[in-house]
């Protein structure tokens, strides 16, 4: 009889966010959870968490705010979450920063041998879209996503506007508005712009709001990026 396979094991990076709770108090994460939604709801939902505690804590109260804002909760770093961990049904993972360690033999598929005179073929890239290009501009309450992709808004991001990529975001007038790039974990993306007069800006999921950018820059041709996980704001010479 022919054996058929049940499962099919593959390899793929998958960008994860980190939250390290610094402090346990239930009201006070819930607070800041639905905060951070407002502030950029489409980067937040759907978005995979590992979360990092120094001490115990009431987890299951913390995995119900993340679920209540539309994150997704899939695991907690190896520590003093890791027991609590199990009974909910979350991966324990290794610190940031360990070696990954290798599926285990029973699990791993064995791989055929090559042919002699027959070179592996390269790894195939990871689907991506077509920049998404804008050239009317954003208002006050409209939101532009790009999936999978770049964004470039020809015009202005209006206040209360806001422009998400997954990619890079690219404004050629006045960002006044939120721009967000990497809204799926990307913390290569960088955000663009002509005029920085943001209300606020995100890579990866680390932001900040006009507040936080009062300076020099504002009015100024700019780039947003991320440097040892810090957001940084850094003036272009256009």
């Amino acid at each position: 009889m022919t054996s058929i396979k049940a499962l099919e094991f593959k390899g793929r990076m998958l960008s994860l966010t980190r939250a390290r709770v610094l402090d346990p108090d239930l009201a006070a994460i819930g607070a800041q959870l639905r905060d951070f939604a407002r502030q950029m709801p489409q980067a937040v939902q759907g978005m995979p968490i590992i979360l990092e505690a120094d001490a115990p804590m009431d987890l299951g109260g913390v995995l119900a705010a993340l679920r209540g804002v539309g994150m997704q909760p899939i695991g907690v770093g190896d520590g003093p979450l890791a027991e609590s961990a199990r009974s909910w049904g979350l991966a324990v993972l290794p610190p940031e920063g360990a070696k990954s360690r290798p599926l285990p033999a029973a699990v791993a598929a064995p791989a055929p041998a090559p042919a002699a005179a027959e070179p592996a073929p390269a790894p195939a890239a990871g689907a991506r879209k077509p920049t998404r290009i804008v050239t009317d501009p954003v208002r006050s309450g409209q939101q532009i996503y790009a999936a999978d992709g770049d964004l470039i808004v020809t015009s202005t991001v209006s206040p209360g506007a806001e422009v998400v990529a997954d990619g890079c975001v690219h404004i050629y007038g006045a960002l006044r508005g939120r721009a967000i790039a990497g809204a799926r974990g990307e913390t290569t993306a960088r955000v663009f712009c002509r005029r920085f007069e943001a209300e606020l800006v995100a890579v990866a999921g680390v932001y900040a709001v006009a507040e936080q950018m009062q300076g020099d820059l504002r009015g100024k041709p700019a780039q947003v990026l991320l440097a040892d996980g810090k957001l940084k704001i850094e003036r272009l010479d256009w």
